[in-house]
């Protein structure tokens, strides 16, 4: 070899981008790379290290990051509901809300609602540095919208759909002198939705172009009857995909079910062989020891959403116990904070009381222990982690990162914990997902967002309008507030 062949070959190879900064790479071995890189080339990560070694080896079309900066694995929502975003407000601090405001405000979206939603939604996570999101619907009309507009935006999206084929009513106390608790399922529904989601499987598996991923919502055991979550189960089998269910969430589920079945939730649908490696639990909140071990037997996973925990009064998941038996646990929004960086605090924030300071211990629940649920284990709670998660050589380059130039977040000696205890949404300042630009000096590339501010706010008046009768109290209790 000449000296003129040894030359071409230490030429740096072209990548679309480097991305440098404090590179917390979420790998096997939680490398942290306090000045380091990012190579990009097309849709996948080339290279992650030190600067100098990337920079030597890789010429990009852009730069991005700096000295200061922080870049991160693209964070990962686990749990929310698109169509729920111009409502949050509206359900503050009026219980119970989800049946009430919540799930009506999905009825009277219509098309355009529900893609404004959408739109909404996903900017929202996007400026956040969230790259991959979920979605949890029962309303069919809102399954194409949510994927097109995943698709729209460039965001990643687990779209879980599904219909309720079972109407449940619960006797409370006083009723039970001549009532009973019952349940009634409706075949014919369940036929037509094994049918309906077979095909959405089949069409979203090559739709989604790898971005949108189809998976399956199976409510929650009072609205869905055991031969859908059978159904379910094997569906989620054949086409390699997730479950999602929500459980364990209040009480008067949980009262529901041992007085139709006589076991709770999770012990009821373990009977049915439904837990395994791709049932997603979404909350469990009001989870047992026996049943968490029902859950870890099966590696079955959990999205923990914390600031529902608040926003229902219902109860703190055991986070830390999960985790200790071996069940994995991602992070969920759930459209009550669209900012993982906010979820992750409060979630350390709520283990560190709920467990933590009981027992004394500083180190049941830490921040990279929150940092790892909005990261890798989120991907593994979706069975994505082969693709993102980390910033690893050859997966997908889905990266954010973070504005390090202000004092919340130097100086940094613990740069993962400096994340979960200070940064914010608005601290990001660029967002890759799969290797495209979307999100650049904090804003977001894939929508016009001042027209989509206009939109929000006409189709907020229509929602208000439709729902607001239905609150127990007043949207405000002592300010006043006066339009115009």
């Amino acid at each position: 070899m000449t000296d003129a062949d040894k030359g071409a070959d230490l030429r740096p190879q072209a990548a679309d981008f480097v991305v440098t900064g404090t590179v917390v790479t979420a790998d096997a071995e939680r490398r942290v790379y306090t000045d380091g890189a990012v190579a990009v080339r097309d849709s996948r990560i080339v290279a992650v290290g030190p600067r100098a070694e990337v920079e030597a080896a890789y010429e990009p079309g852009r730069r991005l990051g700096g000295p200061r900066d922080l870049v991160i694995p693209g964070l990962i929502d686990t749990h929310n509901h698109m169509a729920q975003a111009l409502v949050r407000s509206l359900a503050l601090e009026d219980l119970p809300n989800i049946t009430r405001v919540y799930i009506p405000a999905e009825d009277v979206l219509g098309d355009g609602g529900i893609r404004t939603s959408a739109r909404v939604t996903m900017a929202n996570l996007l400026r956040a540095g969230v790259t991959t999101t979920t979605d949890t619907t029962c309303t069919a009309e809102h399954e194409e919208a949510v994927g097109e507009t995943a698709l729209e935006t460039g965001i990643r999206c687990a779209l879980a759909v599904g219909q309720r084929d079972r109407t449940s009513r619960l006797a409370s106390n006083y009723e039970q002198i001549e009532g009973r608790s019952e349940y009634q399922d409706d075949p014919a529904v369940r036929a037509d939705n094994i049918a309906h989601l077979e095909d959405f499987l089949t069409r979203w598996s090559a739709r989604g172009r790898g971005l949108v991923r189809p998976c399956i919502h199976a409510a929650s055991v009072p609205s869905v009857s055991d031969e859908m979550f059978m159904a379910a189960r094997d569906l989620a089998e054949r086409h390699d995909t997730v479950m999602m269910t929500h459980i364990n969430r209040d009480r008067e589920e949980i009262e529901l079910c041992v007085s139709l079945f006589g076991r709770r939730p999770l012990e009821h649908l373990s009977r049915l062989g439904v837990l395994g490696p791709r049932f997603l639990a979404i909350h469990a909140m009001l989870t047992t020891a026996r049943e968490i071990r029902l859950l870890a037997e099966a590696e079955a996973k959990l999205t923990h959403a914390p600031v529902v925990c608040t926003d229902i009064v219902s109860a703190v998941t055991d986070v830390v116990g999960m985790r200790a038996a071996g069940v994995t646990v991602g992070l969920g929004c759930d459209t009550v904070i669209n900012d993982i960086l906010a979820v992750m605090r409060i979630a350390f924030f709520m283990q560190a009381q709920a467990a933590g300071i009981p027992m004394y211990d500083p180190i049941g629940f830490t921040t990279e222990d929150a940092f790892d649920m909005a990261t890798i284990d989120g991907a593994r709670a979706l069975m994505w982690d082969g693709e993102i998660g980390s910033l690893e050589v050859g997966k997908a380059a889905d990266i954010a990162v973070i504005d390090g130039e202000n004092p919340r977040l130097s100086p940094r000696h613990n740069p993962v914990g400096s994340i979960v205890r200070y940064a914010v949404g608005t601290d990001v300042r660029s967002v890759l997902v799969d290797g495209r630009l979307v999100v650049d000096d904090s804003r977001v590339l894939t929508l016009d967002e001042d027209l989509l501010l206009k939109e929000a706010d006409e189709v907020a008046v229509r929602v208000r309008e439709d729902l607001l009768h239905r609150r127990y109290w007043p949207l405000n209790q002592r300010y006043k507030v006066i339009d115009g």
